[in-house]
């Protein structure tokens, strides 16, 4: 590994360290090669290119149209309907709001396909309704935040579709691949609220004065936002539509659904949304185009084949480096987001396990888990952090009351890592592999 390899990694992880804005820390760390290794200086203009052919890639447009039909679904009051919904369904067992909480972080993911959007736009919903029925709020935060996690992995998933364009891989294999273990994920979340509900006597939370019509016009409501990501699923496995075409139709249907449906947006309402979007998927472009750079560079020093091969002289096993690799990823999450970790690093180790016998579909849930997890690792995830700012309670309590679902969600991570048929049953059941 050459020195200014090495000073471009070493400057990215320090910057990473001081607090340094992610998007400068990339950009920066990216700058400075062309000015520490020999000869590059005459090549600067490598910079601005990479930059935006990092950017202009036709699958990354579906991620501004999910975030845009996410945000549509929200300002609708979606959110409540989910909840309405899974009370529904879960309120009447002992700790019925701590279901509800975890079953309608499973259904609003599948909406938005983003963990920080589950718990920015469900976690004041959720932590004030759990407070209210007697819950500490404490533990109220720390669910949200934990129960956010499985959102991207089950689809519609923005994260996998980074892994996918990163990595050429199929989306729709990846989507089929990660809606079991984010199933499992929350079933595990599930578990533990069941433990927890008998030792502290939480209570029931049924729907007063709940009737047959009340249920149906419950249900019929909350079927709306249950039927998006089915066209989206549904269109990009049967090959109707592609990822980026899934996107676009999610927002005109949204639409449909806000103007028509529930009759509630606006145009004022919209504007506010598009504003929105643009201002996230500006941040998330520009770290697209300064990774794409770093990505580069670490080909360009054959940092995957050095890596494969030190790897193949040591004798690594199979087991020990997917351990390694769950460890380096959730450490990373102290200080970095899940897009700019997969946008690093799916390019460089995705090789190198392919050749290990890893498949890419089973590699990319693997990191996609780790990625989302990695929000919760204590004690500074950046899940934790938002959780503690939409619920006003120190991060520290919230902390200590989410290492029982953060031990749950590890646990389903090892088995994920090591029984592959987990992830590739689906995928291989619809025909996305042998």
């Amino acid at each position: 590994m050459s020195i200014a390899l090495l000073s471009v990694i070493g400057m990215l992880f320090v910057l990473l360290l001081l607090g340094s804005p992610v998007i400068f820390a990339i950009g920066f760390a990216a700058l400075s090669y062309f000015y520490v290794a020999p000869g590059m200086d005459s090549m600067v203009s490598i910079f601005a290119h990479k930059f935006f052919t990092g950017m202009d890639v036709f699958i990354w447009l579906s991620i501004p149209l999910f975030i845009i039909a996410g945000e549509i679904m929200t300002a609708t009051n979606m959110t409540e309907r989910l909840l309405s919904f899974s009370r529904l369904l879960v309120g009447r067992m002992r700790g019925g709001l701590a279901y509800v909480n975890v079953v309608g972080s499973m259904l609003f993911g599948g909406v938005s396909g983003s963990a920080l959007a589950d718990i920015a736009a469900l976690g004041p919903v959720e932590i004030d309704m759990m407070k209210r029925d007697g819950y500490p709020k404490d533990f109220a935060a720390a669910l949200t935040v934990c129960s956010a996690v499985q959102g991207p992995i089950i689809p519609p998933s923005i994260p996998l579709i980074i892994f996918s364009s990163l990595t050429n891989t199929s989306v729709a294999a990846l989507f089929l691949a990660g809606a079991i273990p984010g199933v499992m994920l929350g079933l595990g979340m599930i578990i533990v609220v069941f433990i927890m509900a008998r030792r502290r006597g939480f209570s029931a939370s049924p729907i007063s004065g709940l009737t047959m019509r009340l249920a149906l016009t419950i249900v019929i409501e909350a079927f709306w936002a249950l039927f998006m990501p089915l066209i989206i699923i549904g269109g990009i496995v049967s090959g109707v539509f592609t990822a980026t075409e899934a996107a676009a139709v999610a927002v005109a249907y949204a639409l449909l659904i806000g103007f028509v449906a529930y009759r509630n947006l606006t145009l004022k309402k919209l504007w506010e949304i598009l504003d929105r979007s643009a201002r996230t998927t500006a941040s998330i472009y520009l770290i697209v185009g300064f990774a794409t750079i770093i990505s580069w560079i670490m080909a360009n020093e054959r940092l995957p084949s050095e890596l494969e091969g030190f790897i193949a002289e040591v004798g690594l096993p199979l087991w020990i480096l997917l351990l390694a690799l769950n460890l380096f990823f959730l450490i990373n999450g102290l200080w970095i987001g899940d897009a700019v970790q997969l946008l690093l690093f799916a390019p460089l180790f995705t090789p190198i396990l392919a050749q290990m016998g890893v498949d890419p579909i089973h590699f990319g849930v693997i990191m996609v888990m780790n990625v989302m997890i990695g929000l919760l690792t204590p004690p500074y995830g950046l899940g934790l952090y938002l959780g503690a700012a939409v619920s006003g309670e120190p991060l520290g309590r919230i902390v200590k009351s989410s290492l029982p679902f953060l031990g749950s969600s590890l646990i389903v991570l090892m088995l994920v890592t090591y029984i592959p048929a987990i992830s590739l049953t689906l995928p291989r059941l619809f025909g996305f592999l042998p």
